[in-house]
């Protein structure tokens, strides 16, 4: 029997990469937030100054794996086997990030179907960075901005506390965890090992999160597969692929993309060739405007090929 040579074959189809466990979503959860804990216990026991700076980096990197990694497939219904737990254990990993899971969606969603059009957030977050500026410095943009507070701050001015049921979850939930933590005379605590790196390391973890995904990518989307990076961050890298089939859950990406797609899109492999490819223009200038799809683009974001955002819904491939 002959086969089409564009066929993919059906073992190798995406649908056979499309499975959702609970067991899987509580794993990741529940991982982050022990190793959380025990950071912070074991600098409290070290009392050392030094080591606690390294700790809130490490809180920050898994603080962006609850608040960003994990929401994000929440989103997509991708977390949870069963669909409404997606949206009901968002105590877990949104709200302790000032949003909700149906907030990320709303906002996610739209970049998904509008990827690099005017319409998209990525493109006017990239506006307000300083990305596309005429002499723009890339080495303050990447390694100094987000960490110096710009990162808190750009995170910060996205969140917001509409729709009034959002608002009303996240204020009720952070009047508990305050008077809880008040109630133990741990307020301190909370300071220290919660709102400091979520401000610093969180932030500039979002920020270079939200600019090496898109930014100077000539497909459209880049992907950053360093195996560490992708193991604290439950296979965020893979950026290229999850917009390609966006129902395909974090841990089935990695043999997803050795089948699906592999070399396809831009690729890092590290915080500092992401930095070098960011660096580089193309033959028409760092101001240039694409084209594809008979649309005009915004400078540093390419509008994606139609497989990125046709014919594979936001939740569902059907």
């Amino acid at each position: 029997m002959s086969i089409h040579p564009t066929r993919i074959l059906p073992e190798k189809s995406p649908r056979s990469f499309v499975e959702r466990s609970n067991f899987r979503g509580f794993f990741a959860v529940s991982r982050d937030w022990i190793l959380i804990l025990c950071i912070s216990a074991l600098s409290i026991w070290i009392h050392n100054f030094f080591f606690y700076l390294i700790a809130v980096w490490a809180i920050g990197s898994l603080q962006f794996a609850l608040g960003e990694s994990l929401i994000h497939e929440a989103s997509h219904y991708n977390l949870f086997k069963t669909r409404s737990w997606n949206d009901r254990l968002d105590f877990l990993y949104a709200l302790p990030f000032w949003q909700t899971v149906d907030q990320f969606r709303t906002r996610h969603s739209l970049h998904h179907r509008k990827l690099g059009t005017a319409e998209d957030h990525i493109v006017s977050d990239y506006e307000a960075i300083g990305l596309n500026r005429p002499g723009r410095n890339f080495f303050w943009l990447w390694f100094l901005r987000p960490v110096l507070g710009y990162g808190a701050y750009f995170y910060l001015g996205s969140t917001s506390l509409r729709p009034w049921r959002s608002g009303v979850k996240i204020l009720v939930f952070w009047a508990a965890v305050i008077g809880i933590f008040w109630g133990m005379g741990a307020l301190s605590i909370l300071l220290a090992y919660w709102v400091v790196p979520f401000l610093w390391a969180y932030g500039s973890f979002v920020y270079w999160s939200e600019v090496t995904d898109h930014f100077n990518s000539l497909s459209g989307t880049r992907s950053n597969l360093n195996r560490v990076s992708n193991l604290v961050t439950h296979n965020n890298g893979y950026h290229f692929l999850h917009h390609r089939y966006p129902s395909i859950p974090w841990y089935r990406l990695p043999a997803a993309y050795r089948c699906l797609c592999p070399g396809e899109g831009e690729i890092s492999y590290g915080f500092l060739e992401t930095y070098r490819q960011l660096r580089i223009s193309s033959p028409a200038g760092p101001e240039r405007s694409w084209q594809a799809g008979g649309k005009p683009a915004l400078p540093g974001v390419v509008p994606a090929h139609a497989a990125l955002t046709e014919g594979a819904d936001f939740t569902t491939f059907l």
